[in-house]
């Protein structure tokens, strides 16, 4: 095995890498890449688990490194999550009802590649709108949390990976909408607009909440 399939998700991915490596763009994390699939387990079996850990302190230390985020759009609001919490992204599905269940934030379950998913309406729980139909670049992204529970919502666009860099991110104005500005981390330049980078654990709470509601 080379030396670059060895160590390329530490040098242009997500495991201590700069995060440059233009596969990210469609597989969003290392762990969804053949390459990473095919050689990751070998490597990790040889090397220390104290040297893996340096490995992720320096980078941490890094305040040049640029933040990744899978970004979307919800109505005119370009996002952005972190890609650990992004399972995957898949197209447009139909929405089954629940029964009983027509009001709320839950939209019902859908259907991708034969895994049944609760949907929950984000942009109105970060009060981006209420809920319609998706545009034609609509997309469906599935989010897991720390008990690797699936649940997923629609979205009107994504542009996918990209990375943002730290000294670029400015405080969320008070002007954003008290959900919102609750799940905000800070805005990064996006475009001719602002994207609003959304904490992790925030969005998860919502989302979870939204199935009780």
């Amino acid at each position: 095995m080379n030396e670059t399939l060895d160590h390329c998700w530490r040098r242009i991915g997500v495991y201590g890498g700069d995060q440059s490596c233009p596969m990210l763009v469609e597989s969003l994390h290392c762990r969804n890449c053949p390459i990473f699939s095919d050689a990751a387990r070998t490597l990790f079996d040889r090397e220390s688990a104290v040297e893996s850990t340096e490995v992720w302190h320096r980078a941490s230390a890094n305040q040049d490194i640029a933040t990744p985020a899978v970004v979307f759009r919800l109505g005119q609001q370009w996002l952005g999550l972190p890609p650990s919490l992004v399972a995957e992204v898949a197209a447009r599905q139909p929405i089954r009802r629940l029964a009983h269940r027509t009001t709320g934030r839950l939209e019902g379950v859908v259907n991708v590649r034969g895994e049944l998913h609760l949907c929950v309406s984000l942009g109105e729980l970060l009060g981006l709108g209420t809920r319609g139909e998706t545009s034609v670049t609509g997309r469906m992204v599935l989010v897991r949390d720390s008990d690797a529970k699936v649940l997923a919502f629609r979205c009107d666009e994504v542009l996918g990976l990209q990375h943002f860099p730290n000294s670029s991110m400015q405080p969320a104005p008070d002007t954003l909408s008290e959900p919102l500005r609750e799940c905000v981390e800070g805005l990064f330049p996006l475009k001719s607009r602002h994207l609003a980078m959304l904490d992790g654990e925030a969005v998860l709470d919502l989302l979870e909440q939204a199935l009780f509601a």
